[in-house]
């Protein structure tokens, strides 16, 4: 039994660590942010492969992306993970606002923080295959 034992834990010590993701290779998606609208309305993404989500607010109010199931079960950048704590990101009138992370497989829903927003149809899908 002690072998058995010892067997696994030397087979899951050797075992290779998964490769950290090439940040620089990340892909660009603009999500679009104004007055009761995100463009595109669905975002098509790839699951384990890196992207570059680049939060537009070209109004004159601040707008929030919410999609809290997709952003706590990606992976992020180091200096990306602090920014989507809460399940979503804070954009500025006119601001722009980055966050690169690895996206995992499902579908998901987001929508402006604002419930006036959010019922006028401020809302996008994510679907990660």
């Amino acid at each position: 039994m002690h072998r058995l034992c010892l067997l696994l834990s030397m087979s899951i010590i050797a075992a290779p660590a998964a490769a950290a993701p090439d940040w620089r290779q990340a892909r660009e998606v603009e999500v679009l942010l104004s007055n009761l609208d995100i463009q595109p309305e669905t975002i098509r993404l790839k699951a384990g492969q890196p992207v570059r989500l680049r939060f537009v607010n070209n109004s004159h109010i601040p707008h929030s992306f919410g999609a809290g199931g997709f952003f706590r079960k990606a992976e992020y950048r180091n200096r990306d993970k602090g920014g989507v704590g809460s399940g979503s990101v804070q954009v500025g009138p006119g601001d722009t606002l980055e966050v690169v992370l690895v996206p995992v497989a499902g579908r998901y829903s987001a929508s402006c923080s604002n419930l006036y927003h959010r019922i006028m149809g401020m809302r996008a899908r994510i679907i990660v295959e």
